[in-house]
């Protein structure tokens, strides 16, 4: 996730969004968009967002110079899931901060309910973050996936160019 990537284009950026366009269309099941600000994402393109929103999304933003160009980015997940993910750690650190300040229970409440309500909020964030980096982990071979397109997509640039020398 903290991973940068570099990927060099030896043609200018329209050419080289073009090259990674028909990389990302001839893998079937990936789709490539690009946001208001210039960013190039690449994604798994199938199903409801929430059964594939762990799958990992490389977003990245393309520099150029003269004769070259350079995708720089990373990945990282949908942001549906990551909204999702902080809805419910973020509800359960509440919840553990209203029963840290909380007074004594209601009648008829067991002695040890704050500590066995605190050891429940603990274990559901532990869950939730293991979760999390269990599904980063999974998402391995799909990054390395995609890492394959964009690199087939600079290595056509070098096979044009010695097929037209």
């Amino acid at each position: 996730m903290l991973k940068r990537y570099r990927f060099a284009f030896s043609t200018t950026a329209d050419k080289a969004l073009a090259k990674l366009d028909a990389a990302v269309s001839a893998a079937q099941g990936f789709e490539l968009a690009i946001d208001a600000g210039g960013r190039v994402k690449i994604f798994r393109n199938q199903g409801f967002v929430l059964l594939n929103g762990f799958f990992p999304v490389f977003v990245g933003r393309f520099s150029s110079d003269n004769a070259s160009t350079e995708l720089r980015g990373g990945f990282r997940f949908h942001l549906l899931a990551v909204g999702l993910f902080a809805g419910f750690v973020g509800a359960s650190i509440v919840s553990l901060v209203n029963v840290l300040t909380a007074s004594e229970g209601a009648a008829g409440m067991p002695e040890d309910w704050k500590m066995q309500r605190i050891r429940f909020e603990l274990q559901f964030i532990a869950f939730a973050v293991l979760a999390a980096v269990f599904a980063w982990l999974a998402g391995k071979p799909m990054r390395e996936r995609i890492t394959t397109i964009i690199v087939s997509a600079t290595a056509e640039n070098t096979t044009e160019k010695s097929k037209s020398k």
